[in-house]
């Protein structure tokens, strides 16, 4: 049996690569210690490092880009540090989430995530409460946030714009 990739498939295939530290794709031999070593594959029957790899290589893009799998990576890079080629799957997770954002799919999660710290400096408010729990522990009140430079940061790096125009 013969595997074809086509044309779209290498050139995603090389975007994926473009990302520092997902170069060494090419290396993975498919060993699994990855995936073995994986605190998110120990709890998740459905997250393989190794199969993301595999994915990717194949340039299975839809694959990869459909459902929530890519957002279930703690970026810990327990599979980089076991990997005995070096290959970095959170780099190359990253670089993924990197595409699906740029193509306007982003977790409704995270999108709402993202727009909270644009407005607020923080992912969630940081209210009367938690600073009474912060005084309780002895610690100052939480800093107000500078959030119009948080905005103006997001906005200038074109980040927030594409959290907005996110339709996922």
């Amino acid at each position: 049996m013969t595997i074809t990739v086509s044309r779209e498939a290498k050139e995603f295939r090389r975007k994926v690569m473009e990302t520092p530290g997902a170069e060494k794709l090419m290396r993975c031999y498919q060993c699994g210690t990855c995936t073995a070593d994986c605190p998110i594959a120990k709890r998740v029957p459905e997250f393989r490092p190794r199969q993301i790899a595999r994915l990717v290589m194949y340039g299975q893009k839809e694959r990869l880009m459909e459902g929530d799998l890519l957002y279930l990576c703690a970026g810990c890079y327990t599979c980089y540090e076991h990997c005995p080629q070096e290959v970095h799957v959170s780099e190359i997770v990253s670089a993924l989430r990197r595409i699906s954002l740029d193509e306007g799919h982003l977790l409704p999660g995270f999108k709402a995530l993202m727009e909270g710290v644009a407005e607020m400096g923080y992912i969630y408010e940081i209210d009367e409460f938690e600073n009474e729990m912060r005084e309780d522990d002895g610690l100052p009140p939480a800093p107000v946030p500078d959030t119009d430079g948080i905005e103006a940061v997001m906005r200038a790096t074109g980040f927030l714009g594409k959290v907005e125009a996110s339709t996922r």
